[in-house]
């Protein structure tokens, strides 16, 4: 009988899930393989984990993309990392998550996580983080969004950006959980401007809840950017994971076929 449930999804979908590291959601990436060696291989994680890397560094004029901000404003990391049961979020970034939103004063504050089911385009959920100036909803709840708030740039404003690709805050939506978040305080030591400040966010939600907003087991993306979105950074994580019915019927399955070659081989 196989009672591993990455190989049962293995068989079926031709993916082979990587065996679950054990991650405390506390606003500390070492368990995600992030290491504080002052160099650029410091954001590479441990095998398994999905990422996008885009460290800069710079003074509040350094262009990042689209805008500008430099260290302050960079999106740097991006991580992703699903078992059978749940999906691991962590995001590495110089922008301070106690930033205020003051546009006049030309400060913008932390931008909610936002996932696009399939790959459409269209950001069909969002985690809110919930800083102090936030308005909407509750600190770290999983929404069914209506309706997104967009940043500073226009389509074109870049080469191939279109505005309403770049969600930056959860506006309207429904409620359907609250997910496990953490987030450090200031860190230096990290990357090849090992004296810049970073700042970690780290989220875990339960499957069941993406199912709950739709999700059908596709391919998804998962953004992050500020108020303004001056720099945004995506990852897609690569596994396909079942449904949880479907989980149940596949390992009876299994379970009836090496029942039956049992039952064979004995006479």
């Amino acid at each position: 009988m196989i009672k591993n449930t990455a190989l049962i999804l293995a068989l079926f979908t031709g993916t082979m899930l990587p065996v679950q590291a054990s991650i405390t959601v506390d606003g500390n990436l070492t368990d995600w393989g992030i290491k504080r060696n002052g160099n650029a291989n410091d954001w590479t994680p441990n095998p398994g984990i999905h990422f996008t890397v885009e460290d800069q560094t710079g003074n509040l004029n350094q262009y990042l993309n689209p805008g500008y901000g430099g260290q302050a404003y960079d999106a740097e990391a991006l991580y992703a990392y699903i078992t059978d049961s749940h999906l691991f979020i962590a995001l590495a970034t110089g922008h301070n998550p106690n930033t205020p939103n003051n546009p006049l004063g030309n400060s913008y504050g932390a931008g909610d996580f936002a996932i696009d089911f399939g790959l459409d385009g269209t950001y069909e959920v969002g985690i809110n983080v919930k800083p102090d100036w936030d308005t909407f909803g509750v600190a770290k709840g999983l929404y069914r969004v209506d309706e997104w708030a967009y940043g500073l740039w226009e389509n074109g404003n870049a080469p191939g950006y279109l505005k309403s690709e770049h969600p930056t805050a959860i506006l309207a939506g429904t409620l359907l959980g609250i997910a496990d978040m953490a987030i450090s305080g200031p860190q230096t030591g990290y990357g090849q401007w090992k004296n810049d400040t970073h700042y970690f966010y780290e989220i875990s939600l339960g499957l069941g809840l993406l199912r709950d907003a739709g999700w059908n087991g596709s391919s998804f993306n998962i953004h992050w950017t500020q108020l303004c979105a001056n720099d945004f950074i995506i990852v897609d994580p690569p596994v396909t994971v079942p449904e949880a019915g479907s989980l149940l019927m596949m390992s009876l399955g299994l379970f009836g076929m090496s029942w039956v070659r049992r039952k064979k081989t004995s006479f």
